[in-house]
């Protein structure tokens, strides 16, 4: 990308990395964020670093995918009062336009950017409200997880990725660095628009969010 941009003399590029992007950052796609950012600077094509936190979507899918049997959300991510800092792709892409669309910045600035913080207890509860049935929290350990996941074929890396994000966020609600989890005004100054909640995207993603029956079983 950074090769084609400065053939090309593009002169502003939206690069899209996770939250914490440093190299010293927990996990190893963090790591590998740091270095994309870095390889668009030396490049010279007028870098722009947008550091999203987790998306709704993803979350979304990873509490649809236990529902269904369990009517649980099972990760390793602690008791119920764990913060997860989040956003939505929709958020994320208005911010980008916004970068993309207006005034000239200076090449290299990054934009951390925060829709929601939603403890587990939160994002339980707006299931539970949005699909009116029960919805529970099980902790697991980063073991069962992780072997859970691998079982259904989930990339190696990817799970790597989570399973160190899934330790930072056990960590962060337990300190003081719970204080850098505070929503931005970002989306609302470049994106236009105030952030999307939680639950107002579980709303709208409502008939795609949905629990499927189990096999077997018609509905009334």
């Amino acid at each position: 990308m950074a090769f084609a941009a400065r053939r090309h003399a593009v002169s502003r590029l939206v690069n899209l990395v996770m939250y914490q992007s440093s190299i010293d950052a927990p996990t190893p796609r963090m790591r590998q964020n740091y270095l994309s950012e870095q390889v668009f600077e030396w490049a010279g094509v007028g870098p722009l670093h947008l550091r999203a936190t987790v998306f709704y979507e993803n979350v979304a899918r990873l509490v649809g995918a236990s529902m269904p049997a369990r009517g649980a959300i099972r990760l390793p991510l602690g008791d119920e009062d764990t913060i997860l800092p989040l956003i939505s792709a929709e958020d994320v892409a208005r911010i980008a336009v916004g970068l993309l669309t207006g005034p000239k910045r200076p090449a290299g600035s990054a934009f951390p950017v925060i829709g929601s913080t939603n403890s587990i207890r939160d994002i339980v509860g707006a299931f539970a409200r949005v699909f009116e049935r029960d919805v529970h929290y099980e902790e697991i350990s980063d073991e069962a997880w992780r072997s859970e996941v691998l079982a259904r074929g989930w990339n190696a890396h990817a799970v790597e990725h989570l399973s160190a994000l899934w330790k930072s966020l056990r960590a962060a609600s337990l300190s003081t660095e719970t204080a850098r989890f505070a929503v931005t005004d970002t989306i609302e100054k470049i994106g236009g628009a105030r952030p999307k909640t939680f639950e107002e995207f579980v709303r709208e993603q409502q008939s795609e969010l949905a629990p499927q029956q189990p096999a077997g079983r018609a509905q009334a």
